[in-house]
């Protein structure tokens, strides 16, 4: 269910990507919050004295809070509910999983940073900002980096049933939740994609103690397997051999892959910098829209 999306504000454009995006991926019923982080080093304060610039710090929230106002009523134009909310908060994503907790979010949606105002992805992916963003987030987040006007029509739910690098055993399921809620919205096509690296891959000459048939009828038992857990026709599953990032980005390409469902791990005290390496290449420079689903703390694989 997705009946409170939080849309991490981007200027003042109503038909921003992000807004966009929530508009079509929310129940009938449902509520934006529209919410933005102020936050000025150099209104801080001065020699620890916060008081100084308190009216400057009020009056900058006040403005941006006026602004999400304005797109609040903007989404509530489309017929649904929609509320604007700004504080001064840092970092950001300290101040959006605030935000989750205190509204009970089931859904954030964003765009990375360089491409506000029309930019373009850098060469080195998203920004730390961005980055950091993403990971702390306690509920799944939709990254937009499309213009967010096309609704999904092609829905691909990266799985490893075989968990992957000990990845919890939950994890998949989270991710086909997610898929499941936004394919029933949008009625786009659902592809639940499993990626296995053949042995080949190592080089000619690394042979497999197992015949690659065998593996292979494995790997699709197992998939098969997920689908009926998660309630969904066995006609979703699609097995490729290739390296995930390099699959998931082909379908991109070839349209394939409007929206990529995948989850992301995070660890222990280095959760913040550990979330797979798949994840992070296909967010990192994909060109198209991924909804992220993390690991719940603690979780094990089976």
């Amino acid at each position: 269910m997705l009946s409170k999306v939080l849309v991490i504000a981007d200027g003042d454009d109503p038909n921003q990507p992000a807004l966009r995006r929530a508009l079509q991926c929310i129940d009938d019923a449902g509520e934006i919050d529209v919410f933005a982080a102020v936050y000025e080093p150099m209104l801080e304060g001065y020699l620890g004295n916060k008081a100084i610039y308190e009216p400057l710090r009020t009056r900058a929230v006040r403005d941006r809070r006026e602004r999400v106002a304005v797109l609040a009523r903007a989404a509530e134009s489309w017929g649904v509910k929609a509320s604007g909310n700004a504080v001064w908060a840092h970092p950001l994503g300290k101040a959006v999983a605030d935000e989750v907790a205190a509204r009970g979010i089931d859904l954030v949606v964003t765009v990375p940073a360089e491409l506000h105002e029309g930019g373009t992805p850098r060469p080195g992916g998203l920004s730390h900002g961005v980055w950091q963003l993403v990971i702390g987030c306690p509920v799944p987040m939709l990254v937009v980096k499309s213009d967010g006007q096309a609704p999904y029509r092609h829905i691909v739910a990266a799985v490893d049933p075989f968990h992957t690098n000990a990845k919890p055993a939950a994890l998949d399921a989270g991710i086909l939740q997610a898929a499941k809620a936004l394919q029933a919205r949008t009625s786009a096509q659902l592809t639940v994609l499993h990626c296995y690296t053949p042995f080949d891959y190592f080089g000619a000459d690394v042979g497999s103690p197992i015949p690659e048939a065998a593996l292979v009828e494995e790997r699709e038992r197992a998939l098969h397997a997920l689908c009926r857990e998660a309630r969904l026709p066995e006609t979703c599953a699609r097995l490729v051999a290739g390296v995930p990032h390099t699959v998931l980005h082909g379908m991109q390409q070839r349209g394939e892959a409007d929206l990529i469902v995948m989850g992301a791990l995070a660890r222990g005290r280095v959760a913040e910098f550990l979330l797979g390496s798949t994840a992070e290449r296909v967010l990192h420079h994909g060109p198209g829209d991924v909804l992220v689903v993390k690991s719940a703390p603690g979780s094990a694989a089976r």
